[in-house]
């Protein structure tokens, strides 16, 4: 029996996210005890959302055929769902950035495969997990492509690339001792290379208030070209983010990259607190999500904080639409736009 190459092995590479993509996959919300009392305010504005990102590329939705009709008579309300492809498969649930396949391309950008990481519910916190953790492989098996499955346990949105060989991740989650505790900080890297085909791991410490991530990067800071850091940051010393938040911006100032330079660095604020039954909610700006031609923003029904985030974003992304989209129950959950999606890359022909 022959020996088994890695993704890295064969030439594979984690691409960034503003890299031309094929399509978006989402999760339809078919559980009825998800959203205590605002549900079928939340299924309203999914449907939205997918539309709105269908204006950009093609939109695959995770949803049993049971519940289809009523995903279509609410799409059809909200707009033009021709670029929605409806996908039959039940999940737990709908943060498909953390079950769904983390996509990977090879060099020249013409093959395209996916990677299959282990899954359980950000350290078993939720006993539905099952029709989750099998998700990416039904995902590979409806593409046809290549899959390469891994026990270790890695959520899509504990993970930033910035498409040259460097993610960022946070101890906080990667080195917690409900993911992966018989590894050490060292072999987590190792897996993470062989398997991304990246290079290095920059790692941030914690995450925000509130987080059932336990703190993952895709609220915490986002690359938005190979050499530019956006980071959330709070200037209120009495803040309860402050601290950590503090240290992940030193952490970063001392990232270097590729080339040896130091990053180039935008901080965007947090929104005033977002709390439910008086907890805080880990809500931010960050967790946005970039489309070919469009970032979508969460808002949180904050009208100076709101234009504030959005105009840095612009800033950030100049040859993109950058749109605001309401968040405020969709947060409720504890995610927001970029933990409910999962891009696949463009593959290009080869001549």
């Amino acid at each position: 029996m022959g020996t088994v190459l890695t993704p890295k092995q064969l030439g594979y590479r984690l691409p960034a996210e503003w890299e031309r993509q094929a399509a978006v996959w989402f999760a339809w919300p078919a559980r009825e005890d998800l959203w205590d009392g605002v549900l079928p305010q939340v299924r309203e504005q999914l449907a939205a959302l997918y539309v709105l990102a269908a204006r950009f590329q093609p939109v695959r939705v995770l949803c049993p055929r049971t519940v289809q009709a009523e995903l279509k008579a609410l799409m059809k309300q909200a707009g033009d769902a021709s670029a929605v492809s409806l996908y039959d498969y039940e999940t737990d649930d709908v943060w498909c950035r953390d079950y769904g396949p983390l996509f990977l391309l090879n060099n020249d950008g013409t093959d395209l495969c996916m990677t299959d990481w282990a899954y359980n519910a950000w350290g078993n916190k939720f006993p539905l997990q099952q029709k989750d953790n099998k998700a990416s492989a039904w995902i590979g098996e409806q593409l046809g492509i290549e899959r390469f499955a891994f026990d270790m346990i890695l959520e899509g949105g504990a993970i930033e690339s910035n498409g040259a060989g460097q993610i960022m991740t946070t101890e906080a989650v990667l080195l917690n001792p409900n993911r992966n505790p018989e590894m050490s900080k060292a072999e987590v890297e190792t897996h993470l290379s062989n398997g991304l085909g990246i290079d290095q791991v920059l790692w941030l410490n914690g995450g925000l208030v509130g987080d059932d991530t336990d703190g993952h990067i895709d609220n915490l800071a986002r690359f938005f070209n190979s050499d530019s850091i956006l980071i959330t940051a709070v200037s209120d010393s009495e803040d309860e983010n402050h601290a950590i938040l503090a240290e992940n911006m030193c952490r970063v100032q001392a990232f270097r990259t590729t080339g040896g330079q130091p990053y180039s660095i935008v901080s965007l604020p947090l929104p005033e607190p977002v709390k439910i039954n008086g907890e805080r909610l880990a809500a931010s700006y960050l967790n946005y999500l970039v489309l070919n031609g469009a970032v979508l923003v969460p808002t949180y029904g904050q009208a100076r904080q709101d234009a504030e985030a959005l105009t840095i974003i612009a800033e950030c992304y100049p040859e993109r639409e950058v749109i605001g989209f309401d968040c405020c129950s969709i947060v409720r959950e504890g995610g927001a736009i970029h933990c409910m999606s999962q891009h696949q890359p463009l593959v290009y022909p080869s001549y």
